[in-house]
């Protein structure tokens, strides 16, 4: 029996490749998804292909992650030691980038499916299935007679139209028993900005437009079916960006994709959307917060600081950053985001003006870190210009520019590891606690009390308070003129505290997710469940590279 194995994380349904493997299915090519989400998957990951009746014709490794790219060619190595004889191909953003140095580096890499992989997966599956070339398939990066690394011609983009919906199997995962599903109404984002791989990968295939978008008559047929046939009554959007540019033009869509869900007669619905400072406008929010529905938007602010703004080119300004939380504080939207205070480029006065964000959004849940150097980003390639990186192809560090920053950026991951990055990191766990309200909210409206919703926003914006005080004591202790060796004496006043600070809020966020599930009366909420969907991305979009 031929079959395909795809091989990746599955921290929730991944639709890279679901979308794979319902485009083999429909060919008649059974695919099986085979989740390699944690180091704890390794083993059962790789006795899924080695002990299987029949091998795998073809293993396909999804290099999500580029901070785990590692973890995903040693799985390629131990395929190989273990007596795998099949083809093995890499994908997704990482691989499409770093195809030279894999093929180079890893001779049990047989080929680099680059770019969408739809297509270009299936006629390579067929190719090798039937003992024709591949040589010239368009989309691959392959080894010619010498052992050398080449890239056949660039593949045509799938036509979103035409593709199969990705494959469903497997149980949703829920809150509160309401089954929450992941989709997408586009590809890319019309944005530039420089450290994201995602608009990076898409300038290749579309230069100077970078996006698709599918009809919304086909969303809400998705959506509709998902409702009726798993039970799926939130959809979490991951589109790199669910807007377009223009109000008027987001306006038309929304109110399109509404008007098709209510012909459908979908009934009761939640949407998870995310979204750049500049979408953010009052007719359209309202038109997203009533009609689809809405009930979380993540709102991609990254940085306040003008510096910041012009090092990341993030197209917009501090006045655009604050006229839109103005806007979701006056629809009382649930909004989340990420601040990336350290950059190349970080002097101490963007430091104060992001700390001083934080604290102007505290009610909102946020989470903080450093820019990362991403494979085939402008920002990277500056950085290799400049003679700034450490490290290899597979993981670039580098120092800021500032020593002064740097410093400071030294001494705030090690007081705020456990509470940003680590596994229960708290500044996640409370996003999720607010999704928890939020469902609670949109669905069981004759149960809700306004104080849970109270506390809620109370503990993020105590959390963030506390961020905020411990990192202006950080910067203060830095510009104040101490010396190095007082370093370990402020770490070891800071600490102690914000591991005390976090098991206060964890405590009271654990009381208030578990009064909501009694309240309810059935179901988990979300914070409680292994997954932890609306919170492990945040985690992954500080720490990792981009996804699909």
């Amino acid at each position: 029996m031929t079959w395909v194995a795809l091989v990746g994380p599955e921290i929730e349904e991944n639709l890279s490749l679901r979308y794979i493997a319902s485009t083999l299915e429909a060919s008649g090519v059974k695919a099986e998804i085979v989740p390699f989400s944690h180091d704890g998957e390794f083993g059962v990951a790789l006795a899924t292909i080695l002990q299987a009746e029949t091998p795998p014709t073809v293993v396909g490794i999804s290099l999500a992650f580029q901070w785990r790219a590692r973890d995903f060619l040693a799985f390629a190595v131990a395929l190989r030691e273990s007596g795998y004889a099949g083809h093995i191909t890499l994908g997704g953003h990482f691989a499409t980038f770093a195809t030279e140095d894999v093929l180079r580096e890893f001779p049990e890499v047989d080929s680099i499916v680059r770019q969408e992989a739809e297509e270009t997966m299936l006629a390579l599956v067929q190719a090798i299935e039937s003992g024709a070339s591949f040589s010239a398939l368009p989309g691959l990066g392959l080894r010619d007679a010498r052992g050398e690394p080449y890239l056949t011609e660039h593949p045509a983009l799938p036509d979103l139209a035409k593709l199969k919906w990705p494959d469903r199997r497997g149980e949703p995962a829920r809150c509160f028993d309401h089954g929450i599903a992941p989709l997408v109404s586009s590809r890319g984002c019309y944005a530039n900005c420089s450290f994201c791989c995602i608009a990076a990968w898409q300038e290749q295939s579309l230069p100077g437009k970078r996006y698709r978008l599918r009809e919304v008559e086909d969303v809400a047929d998705e959506m509709v079916a998902l409702k009726r046939e798993r039970n799926v009554d939130v959809f979490v959007f991951h589109d790199d960006n669910f807007f377009v540019p223009g109000h008027r033009r987001n306006r038309e869509r929304f109110t399109a994709l509404a008007d098709a869900l209510d012909a459908r007669n979908i009934g009761k619905f939640a949407t998870v959307v995310k979204a750049r400072p500049t979408d953010v406008d009052p007719e359209v929010f309202r038109i997203l917060r009533e009609r689809l529905q809405c009930i979380r938007v993540y709102i991609g602010v990254e940085t306040d600081a003008d510096q910041g703004l012009k090092t990341l080119r993030r197209w917009s300004g501090t006045k655009q950053n604050r006229d839109a939380f103005k806007v979701v504080r006056e629809l009382d939207l649930y909004t989340c985001f990420n601040m990336l205070v350290f950059d190349p480029d970080t002097t101490i006065e963007s430091l104060r003006t992001n700390i001083a964000f934080m604290r102007f959004a505290a009610e909102y849940p946020s989470n903080f870190g450093r820019v990362e150097l991403y494979a085939g980003t402008p920002l990277l390639h500056r950085m290799l210009q400049e003679k700034r990186t450490k490290g290899d192809w597979m993981q670039r560090d580098y120092d800021l520019a500032s020593v002064e920053v740097e410093r400071v950026f030294r001494l705030t991951m090690q007081c705020f590891h456990a509470r940003n990055f680590g596994e229960d990191a708290l500044n996640n766990r409370i996003m999720g606690t607010r999704f928890d309200i939020e469902v609670c909210k949109h669905f069981h409206g004759d149960i809700f009390r306004p104080e849970w919703l109270l506390e809620g926003k109370t503990l993020s914006r105590e959390l963030a308070k506390d961020s905020c005080d411990a990192l202006d004591r950080i910067v203060d202790h830095v510009t104040r003129g101490s010396t190095r060796e007082q370093d370990h004496h402020l770490i070891a006043e800071i600490s102690p505290k914000l591991r005390k600070k976090e098991l206060e809020i964890g405590e009271r966020a654990k009381d208030l997710a578990y009064a909501l599930q009694r309240a309810i009366g059935h179901g988990k909420p979300l914070t409680d469940v292994g997954d932890r969907v609306a919170t492990a991305l945040q985690t992954a979009r500080l720490a990792a590279g981009g996804m699909r």
